[in-house]
């Protein structure tokens, strides 16, 4: 079976002070290969921004938003139609995310 997976997390683009994008772009790397269709939504923040080494991904689409509204209404609809979403640890905002957005279900 094929997923469509989303993915909330702290940071997928940018190394720089944090352990989880290496863990991020590992695990979703083998999902893609596994024949999963695979999205990483991220909170677009100066100090991440400024530090970014991955810009692109063969493997998933990487969707940067600044702000609650703007991830509410630029991603309802691929949030809607996951199979699997997941949220990760230290995301900001993550307990409101957790809450539901507008248009969005909660978890």
């Amino acid at each position: 079976m094929k997923l469509n997976i989303v993915f909330l997390g702290l940071s997928m683009t940018s190394s720089w002070g944090n352990g989880h994008a290496t863990t991020y772009r590992a695990l979703v790397k083998a999902l893609s290969r596994r024949g999963h269709s695979v999205s990483f939504l991220e909170r677009d923040v100066p100090w991440y921004q400024k530090n970014r080494d991955l810009h692109n991904a063969d493997y998933c689409q990487i969707h940067l938003y600044r702000s609650l509204p703007e991830l509410a209404h630029q991603n309802v609809d691929l949030i809607d139609r996951a199979d699997l979403v997941i949220l990760g640890s230290y995301v900001p905002d993550g307990i409101a995310i957790g809450n539901g957005l507008p248009g969005v279900p909660a978890a």
